[in-house]
């Protein structure tokens, strides 16, 4: 039977190489997954060795609440002058707050890697970068870069640059060229060092975020850690193996991510490509039923047969998986551009291939092909030697009932599982789960539930073309009606990746519909001001005193955010002016009101924290802040509105900096001065614009088209992942209709000899293609709809609360869709209508 089974495949290598390039993808996918991941780890983990070599041991404050979380300058000179220390520095370091603009006036992107400002350390010792050209900066107004940072940017050495700093906008001169550890392995960081007093100014902090240590090769390791210790509350001591762990762990938790990302759309791929290997399977074996039944007759028995086509499954997984390994290095390589087409670039990594990933991709290459293989292998055993015989034969089938019966249970299984994920299960990877559970089972349950409407949904989207395209058009409704079953399984696949894709339509839309309706109901203001990274950065505190100075404004307030202590749990606050707020924006206050100027530190809470804490108007909150200060505060309002304020406590400015909360602002709201046009107020911007080039200023209803436009983007990078699997099931339907080409052989050469032509042949193959594209479409953007509306209602109301079905691209997708079965069906038609007439009436 071995050899029988390596004959059979040998002797059909086309068939092989379809079936074969399905699972492949699937496998590439897996592969690119691990090989990008690993090479990300790898070159993370060279750059956590590099940062911390060198330090001995860090003394660093512990992170608390209510703590400074700066270590006062003193305690420098009190760790250098300990028994064993052989050195002692400073470290200090900003994070995207030092923003330099080369000399044609454009700053460094800051979506990609990030730009990272150093104390300049003077010990060698202690100083992970070594100067390569010029001097380090050695005091205020200079400063050094990372050589291939430089190079990428245009900043050239000895050349005076505009610096955007926290504290307001700065000139300072190139002094230098450093290099990061052996090989400046940066990975895409912009990486500069400042004179540490210089910084620190910048920045307006005093402090440092740690001293790091350099022992003296006799030192008592654990007495010099209980010296560092006693010297400051509230410090804890780490030596280098700790410091590299954690921030290996730290580069490690968005490499996951975006691992697990990738993982979950080849989880999808595999998903579709099982429902095609069946589907090959069940075809392939229905045509060879003459052939088994004659292997019975000669003494084969069905645990025989059984296992010839469980041989031939194994053989198409190895091969696949070989091959999906090298495929997946190739994918690997095209998700690095493709990220970087879409503003997300990802730093250079080796190509890593563990065993690991060698193990993983053969599971899932020989897993799946074996899986898809059971439901054939036990219908052809099944098959009596006698009745097999006989023309026509369906190597046993699930009976419609018990089909009905198990279709209609995995969906109500789906569903419930679905909705525990959605409204009851806590935890992300219980979610996780419990939603993957539920799709799967909805996806399987609807697929066997399909045949019922296949034949009539296809004879209704047929309909036309019995009038259009004359005999092509009715068979081809024919062909795709006759075997609903069959159609069923191969327009599956194509469904998954569809309903995916209306999924994410259906959400997306959502969102940009939310954000138009707050604009229309929340928004009074006449322009914002948002850092041009999305928010993630704090202004220069001249920001707001310009747009106040300009005589175009008329009402400006800031938005701040920090942690406050309420009960003994540490909660998100936003610092705003109460009365500018009252102006520019409508809260939905429906308790109270948003100015009271007779209570002296108002607080307004949002309705949910409000109702779950069972706070009122009226009540005093004790309000502790991080910088260390209490206020008893007196609630003002409950406001509704969790758009402009997701926070469940608003203070007002003035309370804000009495108690020295986080004295940054995050964005700006500007209401224009009456009569001020928007030409005017563009021009009058213009220079605020230009001297910090980070704000992004723009109307009200620009910002909104742009967080459209970058919804669509993040749906886009969604769909194109997606695409594979969209790929994977036109392949199906392709490697469908090859099948059926073959098995209708002596059927195709009857209408030849009957008169049809081989342009309405061909013409009749790609129009039952279209059908079938068509009819998954149609199921796919049904069941994408319905996920959409249920992550619509799962999604906090702050991303969105209202269903909106984008109605027009849903028809668009459709007839793509259908579009793209013509073209998978080119193959098979150009096959059919080369048979020899002859030949196949014989066949």
């Amino acid at each position: 039977m071995l050899r029988l089974t390596l004959k059979n495949l040998a002797a059909n290598r086309i068939r092989l190489a379809m079936t074969t390039f399905a699972v492949i993808l699937a496998v590439a996918f897996v592969v690119s997954s691990f090989v990008l991941t690993d090479g990300l780890r790898s070159s993370f983990g060279d750059l956590s060795q590099d940062i911390v070599a060198g330090t001995d041991l860090e003394l660093r404050p512990v992170e608390e609440f209510g703590e400074a979380g700066l270590l006062p300058e003193p305690v420098l000179d009190d760790v250098a002058a300990i028994d064993g220390v052989a050195a002692a520095a400073p470290v200090y370091v900003a994070e995207n707050s030092i923003r330099p603009i080369n000399s044609e006036g454009q700053e460094i992107s800051s979506s990609g890697p990030p730009q990272i400002s150093f104390g300049w350390v003077d010990d060698a010792r202690l100083n992970t970068f070594t100067v390569v050209e010029g001097e380090p900066p050695a005091s205020a107004g200079e400063f050094s870069m990372d050589l291939d940072a430089a190079a990428s940017h245009g900043f050239a050495v000895g050349e005076t640059y505009n610096i955007v700093t926290p504290t307001g906008r700065t000139e300072a001169t190139l002094t230098g060229l450093t290099r990061f550890g052996e090989n400046n392995d940066t990975l895409g960081a912009t990486l500069m060092q400042f004179n540490l007093a210089d910084l620190q100014a910048m920045v307006g902090e005093e402090g440092y975020d740690s001293i790091a240590v350099a022992l003296t090769s006799d030192a008592d390791k654990a007495a010099v850690e209980a010296a560092m210790l006693a010297i400051s509350p509230a410090t804890e001591v780490v030596d280098q193996a700790t410091l590299e762990s954690e921030q290996r762990a730290s580069f490690n938790e968005g490499i996951d991510i975006i691992g697990n990302i990738l993982l979950g759309f080849a989880g999808i791929s595999l998903f579709v490509s099982t429902f095609i290997i069946y589907n090959t399977f069940s075809i392939v074996l229905g045509q060879r039923t003459r052939e088994l039944a004659l292997l019975r007759t000669v003494g084969a028995d069905p645990v025989q047969l059984r296992r010839s086509v469980r041989i031939e499954a194994l053989m198409i997984g190895i091969v696949a998986s070989a091959v999906g390994i090298i495929a997946g290095i190739g994918v690997a390589l095209g998700l690095r551009e493709l990220f970087g087409l879409l503003g997300a670039e990802l730093p250079e990594s080796p190509i890593v291939i563990s065993l690991r990933t060698v193990l993983v991709a053969a599971a899932v290459g020989i897993g799946v092909t074996l899986i898809s293989a059971v439901g054939p292998a036990r219908k052809a055993a099944k098959v009596s030697p006698i009745a097999a015989l006989r023309d026509g034969v369906d190597a046993g089938a699930v009976s419609g009932r018990l089909r009905m019966l198990l279709g209609s249970l995995l969906s109500i299984v789906g569903l419930g599982a679905g909705a525990v994920g959605l409204f009851v299960a806590s935890g992300t990877a219980n979610i996780i789960l419990m939603l993957a559970v539920g799709s799967i089972s909805v996806f399987v349950g609807v697929t066997m539930l399909s045949p019922v409407v296949a034949t009539p949904l296809t004879g209704l989207m047929g309909w036309p073309l019995r009038s259009t395209m004359g005999m092509s058009g009715q068979l081809a409704q024919q062909n795709a009606g006759r075997n609903p079953q069959r159609t069923a399984t191969t327009a599956a696949a194509l469904m998954i990746g569809l309903a995916l894709v209306a999924m994410t339509f259906t959400v997306g839309e959502s969102v940009k519909a939310q954000l138009r309706s707050t604009l229309e109901s929340s928004v009074k203001a006449d322009y914002l001001a948002i850092d041009d990274s999305g928010g993630g950065s704090p202004f220069p505190t001249e920001v707001k005193d310009r747009f106040v100075a300009s005589s175009a404004t008329d009402v400006v307030t800031s938005f701040r955010y920090d942690d406050v202590m309420v009960d003994g749990e540490i909660r998100d606050a936003l610092g705003t002016d109460f009365a500018a707020t009252d102006v520019l924006f409508d809260l939905g206050i429906d308790q109270g009101v948003g100015v009271d100027p007779t209570v002296e530190h108002p607080l307004m809470v949002s309705d949910e924290e409000a109702l779950a804490s069972g706070i009122e108007v009226g009540d005093v909150v004790a309000m502790t802040f991080a910088s260390g200060e209490a206020r008893d505060m007196t609630v003002i309002a409950i406001y509704t509105d969790d758009i402009v304020a997701e926070e469940p406590f608003m203070v007002d400015l003035h309370t804000w900096n009495e108690v020295g909360a986080a004295p940054t602002d995050m964005w700006l709201a500007i209401a224009l001065a009456e009569g001020v046009t928007g030409d005017q107020a563009d021009a009058a911007f213009a220079p605020i614009g230009t001297d910090f080039p980070q704000v992004e200023i723009s109307t009200a209803n620009a910002y909104v088209e742009r967080a459209a436009a970058s919804i669509d983007q993040a749906l886009a990078t969604v769909n194109v992942m997606v695409a594979l699997a969209v790929i994977i099931a036109l392949i199906g339907i392709a490697n469908t209709l090859a099948l059926s080409v073959f098995e209708r052989t002596r059927e195709l050469g009857l209408l030849r000899a009957v008169g049809m032509t081989r342009r309405q042949l061909r013409r009749m193959v790609r129009l039952e293609a279209a059908l079938v594209a068509l009819f998954g479409a149609i199921l796919g953007v049904g069941l994408g709809v319905l996920f959409g509306w249920a992550a619509v209602v799962a999604l906090p109301a702050s991303v969105t609360s209202t269903l909106s079905v984008p109605v027009t691209r849903i028809l668009v997708l459709v007839g793509v869709a259908g579009a793209a079965g013509l073209v998978a069906a080119f193959g098979p038609a150009r096959r059919a209508s080369k048979l020899n007439v002859l030949d196949a009436i014989s066949g």
